[in-house]
C-alpha cells in the first residue's frame, strides 16, 4: 500500500488524500467570497445621487443619535465609530433594494435603538416618498 506523503503542490498524495492546508485555504477563500458578496453590488462605485442623499442625511440628521452614537460618527470614514454596515444599508434602502421596514429593523437592531427613535425618524424623513 502506498504511503501518505506530504503534497506541497496541492496535488493528491499517493493515497489520494489532499494536503490539509488546501482545505483551510479553500475555506478562507469561500468565506471571503461570501463577505464580499454581502455588500451592495454598487457599494464601491461612485453614485452622485446616493452621495447627495448621504449629504442630505448628514446635514439634517448628523447630530441625532442612533443608540450611543451620532449619525455623523457612523458616516465619517475618519471616525473610529464609522460603520460600513450603516452606509451599506442606507445605500441599499436609498436605491430601493431593501424596504423601509427592512432598513428600520436592521438599523435599529444593529445600533440597539427602538425603531421609532429620533435618529431613524430623521433619516426616514429625508427620503422622498
Amino acid at each position: 500500500m502506498p504511503s501518505i506523503e506530504s503534497a506541497p503542490t496541492g496535488r493528491l498524495a499517493a493515497s489520494g488524500a489532499v494536503a490539509p492546508w488546501r482545505g483551510a485555504r479553500a475555506a478562507v477563500a469561500a468565506a471571503l467570497a461570501v463577505a464580499v458578496s454581502a455588500c451592495a453590488s454598487d457599494a464601491w462605485k461612485p453614485n452622485p445621487t446616493f452621495s447627495a442623499f448621504l449629504n442630505q442625511v448628514e446635514r439634517a440628521c448628523g447630530t441625532t443619535r442612533l443608540g450611543e452614537v451620532t449619525i455623523s460618527q457612523l458616516m465619517n470614514p475618519g471616525s473610529n465609530l464609522y460603520s460600513a454596515y450603516f452606509v451599506d444599508m442606507t445605500s441599499r434602502w436609498d436605491l430601493g433594494r431593501v424596504t423601509t421596514e427592512e432598513y428600520v429593523t436592521g438599523i435599529s437592531s444593529a445600533f440597539l435603538t427602538v425603531s421609532d427613535s429620533p435618529g431613524i425618524r430623521c433619516i426616514v424623513g429625508q427620503k422622498a416618498p
